[in-house]
């Protein structure tokens, strides 16, 4: 995906600090180049990985309220922040002032990551798990169609959450009220369409010409589709259990992993809201240390408190060597990160990057995460979101694997293919609300 190391390096570094708490993680290679990020592992032991946190933490009610309760207060500990980091206020703390405040928000964030990075890792697992427990009971016929219903999350995604606020907007014909409540949602929801690559501020504006795009008839069709989504989902599968026969173990896995892919979704509204502080910090530090917001954006975790602690700047020549490659190594024995960077990235990095494909096959195949009707029409292979503007509406989007800032483009699709992924994938929990077909995990 469209990265800076700054921004995605709060990830890593939760790593080491999971593991002292749950199941670690699998070995696990982080590769930056040219401000893309590539996270590489390998398969079956991500899943079995996943398959050790989903028993223990999240099947066992007892740890599963625990971990959920714990969840909660990092959330609410890290919301504490949305009023006091803005920029003008950043701009005018003295500097000590200043890093008491980036030192109490970083280690507010990194337990945000640390407790939510288990909805994710678990979910590799539980996936697994559910497959498994329904190949004994479900016809190979009505297995896609019947995994996708049962892991479907019950409750609305924050994109939903925040779609729905907007357009309850809609019914108001006062300008001047119009414009207050927009001035308020604009306050709460400006981060949502951030990305990992770089924050940016969408307007009250902008808002208003997204409400304008729908109808006060469409907007009421919408809002009703949204208020009574958590219902139909949850009647269908109550349909698919009785009609199948299936058992408590497999509802409540079920349950549990659907649970965890809105859980793990639910994340993105808090990340990209810290993506957005962790811009504000880097202005001003980059202001301490006369010094261009662009470079600090390639320090990592460890080099940007080095920077504020000790004076120590990464030369030109370790930037320009990072911008080459810089790969972070995770071991699970070790329980820590390594870093390195230059041209010895080359030589490493190159067997991970190698595939081999097979040019006379005819069929390309994957996981189905969302069925729908057949669709033929003109593929469009993006490799960054920024490509949005090609994509023509009703085009089929291919991608390597979707983030939240391609929703541009996911918009205009009739299908979504990607080469990564599972169930619980950004692309597989998109397609599902928008209700277009989605093949993942091609290879290709």
């Amino acid at each position: 995906i469209d990265g800076r190391l700054v921004y995605v390096d709060f990830f890593n570094v939760a790593f080491p600090l999971y593991q002292k708490e749950y199941y670690s993680w699998p070995d696990m290679v982080l590769y930056y180049n040219n401000e893309k990020v590539t996270f590489i592992l390998d398969y079956p032991e991500l899943r079995d990985c996943g398959e050790v946190n989903f028993r223990r933490y999240i099947l066992n009610d007892k740890k599963f309220r625990t971990n959920y309760s714990k969840w909660n207060r990092a959330v609410a500990d890290f919301k504490k922040f949305q009023k006091i980091i803005n920029t003008k206020l950043v701009a005018e703390l003295s500097r000590p002032g200043l890093d008491r405040l980036f030192g109490d928000w970083r280690k507010k964030y990194l337990r945000f990551w640390v407790i939510g990075q288990l909805p994710e890792l678990a979910n590799w697992g539980g996936e697994e798990i559910l497959k498994k427990e329904l190949k004994k009971k479900i016809p190979a016929a009505d297995f896609n169609w019947v995994f996708e219903k049962l892991s479907a999350p019950e409750y609305l995604s924050f994109y939903q959450k925040a779609e729905l606020e907007l357009l309850k907007l809609r019914s108001i014909n006062d300008p001047k009220t119009l414009g207050n409540k927009l001035a308020s949602y604009q306050a709460t929801h400006f981060w949502i369409l951030n990305n990992y690559h770089h924050p940016r501020m969408l307007s009250k504006e902008y808002f208003k010409k997204e409400l304008k795009n729908y109808s006060p008839e469409a907007a009421w069709k919408k809002i009703e589709e949204l208020e009574n989504w958590s219902r139909k989902v949850q009647r269908e599968k109550k349909e698919i259990i009785k009609k199948f026969k299936l058992d408590k173990n497999i509802a409540k896995i079920s349950e549990r992993l659907a649970f965890c892919i809105w859980w793990q979704d639910a994340r993105k509204f808090y990340i990209f809201l810290a993506n957005h502080q962790i811009n504000i910090f880097l202005k001003r530090y980059a202001r301490e240390y006369g010094m261009s917001k662009n470079d600090l954006a390639d320090y990592s975790y460890s080099e940007l408190l080095s920077l504020i602690k000790n004076n120590k700047k990464l030369t030109s020549r370790q930037l320009r060597d990072r911008r080459v490659g810089l790969v972070a190594y995770y071991t699970k024995s070790s329980n820590a990160q390594k870093y390195f960077s230059g041209n010895q990235v080359k030589k490493f990095i190159a067997p991970y990057l190698e595939i081999k494909i097979n040019k006379s096959i005819k069929e390309i195949k994957g996981l189905v995460v969302s069925g729908g009707e057949n669709i033929r029409a003109k593929v469009k292979i993006l490799t960054s979101p920024k490509e949005a503007s090609k994509l023509k509406k009703g085009e089929i989007l291919v991608a390597a694997m979707t983030s939240p800032d391609y929703i541009t483009a996911i918009k205009k699709a009739s299908a979504i293919i990607t080469d990564e992924g599972g169930m619980t994938c950004h692309a597989a929990i998109v397609s599902r609300e928008l209700k277009i077909p989605c093949i993942v995990a091609t290879k290709i």
